[in-house]
């Protein structure tokens, strides 16, 4: 069983990539109207340099986030979605607005530029403090998916007002040329593996290049419905307290798109253990359906949807985590998701749907 995290807010990074000293934290800090009193790193996750804040006269801490990836009109259209979907109701920590933005300010509210700050020339953002911890595999229950999906649904529900957000960059164009980079050497044109990847690593693309060429051949015709969708909801990026869901975190690979997608994302995310659960299958399905019940062209494609889904995450954990230096970081095995991506070959669109029971 893998541990609980540790308090905290949006998902930190495993190394302080940007140096934060406390003089720029006040700096920083001042923007907003706080006086900061300590900066301590915060090493845990995979992408941005993150810190908790403490306040002076023992008034808590708030989280900063330095943008190491996103450039400052991206790091403004999350902070802007996040408002948003805070402000709807969805439980997750809404940014601290700049002292100097005022509430009437309605531009720089608009682009997201009034929660925004900069350093070292990267985006700065500031959230307030917020308590919980994840679960491990062991806890989840059906009581805890069927959390997941009403929270799932919220976001849902809400993100569809939003406007602003991107399409997503792991449409199966952006997953084939992720196999193209794995499968030939840079800059040759041949198929063949790169001979720098391991023999099961290699067998495992060719397996995903197939997927992938039947999935498209499968595709419906049109894109279906579209929303708002977090993308990446684990559970490392839901807290809780006390049983409830006290945040959502980490919404960067949110996009403009399919909610049974999501929902497939999450099922495979929160309801595989050696196998997909029925349980935790049916409660998450009961909790995303009582709040946003589903469309029959979303139920329709919610297999298809679903081994996108394990084709998504298989690949991302050949070129995100397997080919990293062993080491380096989490590691995320992306064996899990091809043991997924059978069994949903396995159950196929018809048992998919009795095992939801939607």
């Amino acid at each position: 069983m893998e541990a609980a995290r540790e308090t905290r807010l949006p998902c930190a990074a495993m190394a302080i990539l940007t140096p934060l000293s406390l003089a720029d934290a006040r700096r920083i800090g001042a923007l907003y109207g706080l006086e900061i009193a300590d900066v301590r790193g915060l090493l845990a996750g995979s992408v941005n340099s993150n810190f908790a804040l403490t306040l002076a006269d023992g008034r808590g801490q708030v989280f900063l986030r330095v943008y190491e990836e996103q450039q400052l009109g991206a790091a403004s259209r999350e902070a802007r979605m996040l408002e948003h979907l805070a402000a709807g109701g969805v439980a997750t920590p809404q940014p601290l607005r700049r002292r100097d933005a005022a509430p009437s300010d309605t531009d720089a509210a608009s682009d997201g530029a009034a929660f925004v700050a900069e350093h070292a020339g990267k985006p700065v953002a500031l959230f307030p403090w917020v308590g919980g911890a994840s679960l491990c595999q062991a806890r989840v229950t059906p009581d805890a998916t069927r959390r997941v999906g009403a929270a799932l649904a919220r976001v849902h529900l809400v993100g569809a007002s939003f406007e602003g957000a991107n399409a997503s960059r792991f449409d199966l164009d952006g997953l084939d040329q992720r196999l193209r980079g794995l499968r030939s050497p840079a800059g040759a044109r041949s198929t063949a593996p790169a001979p720098a990847l391991p023999p099961d690593v290699a067998a495992a693309v060719d397996e995903l290049t197939g997927r992938l060429e039947r999935i498209r051949a499968a595709a419906p015709r049109t894109p279906g419905p579209q929303t708002l969708i977090h993308g990446d909801l684990f559970r490392d990026n839901v807290l809780w307290e006390a049983g409830e869901i006290s945040a959502l975190l980490d919404f960067e690979s949110a996009s403009r798109g399919s909610a049974a997608f999501d929902l497939a994302v999450t099922m495979l995310a929160w309801c595989f253990g050696d196998d997909l659960d029925p349980d935790l299958v049916s409660a998450l399905a009961a909790g995303y359906t009582a709040v946003r019940p589903l469309s029959t062209e979303e139920r329709d494609r919610l297999f298809h949807e679903s081994v996108i889904a394990a084709l998504r995450f298989s690949i991302t954990r050949i070129t995100d985590f397997e080919l990293r230096p062993k080491g380096s970081g989490v590691y995320k095995d992306f064996r899990r998701f091809l043991a997924r991506q059978r069994t949903l070959e396995r159950l196929g669109p018809e048992g998919l749907l009795a095992l939801l029971g939607v």
